[in-house]
């Protein structure tokens, strides 16, 4: 079970699988996060995402998440980075695109070569 956190001043975004097609998790979630300073909160349970706005001079978007992780909703060495996420996009995408090309290369390569070949034959 992986986690996506993303937060900016006064927003955190993070993607929880426990939510994930269970209404009852999410409405805990948001009672749960609904203290003071909290402006706002959208769960998606369809999506698993939870969206949360917040009074930074109240609340900072650590204190959220270690309530999250006190109950049980959020485990921090299972986050998984933006930066992680692209990481295995490109390294998918390389994997698919970087093989075929390479085949192609080499054989325009090797099909070159043989015409020389013939040529310097005839």
């Amino acid at each position: 079970m992986e986690y996506y956190v993303h937060h900016v001043p006064g927003r955190l975004r993070i993607r929880i699988p426990a939510i994930r097609k269970n209404p009852k998790i999410a409405a805990d979630i948001e009672c749960l996060l609904g203290i003071y300073g909290v402006d706002n909160i959208k769960v998606n349970h369809l999506t698993g995402s939870v969206v949360v706005t917040f009074d930074m001079s109240m609340i900072t978007h650590e204190h959220l998440l270690e309530l999250l992780s006190k109950k049980g909703y959020y485990d921090n060495s299972r986050v998984v980075t933006c930066e992680d996420k692209i990481h295995r996009a490109s390294n998918i995408a390389a994997a698919k695109v970087g093989r075929p090309m390479f085949g192609y290369a080499l054989s325009q390569a090797l099909e070159a070569s043989g015409f020389s070949l013939l040529a310097a034959l005839i």
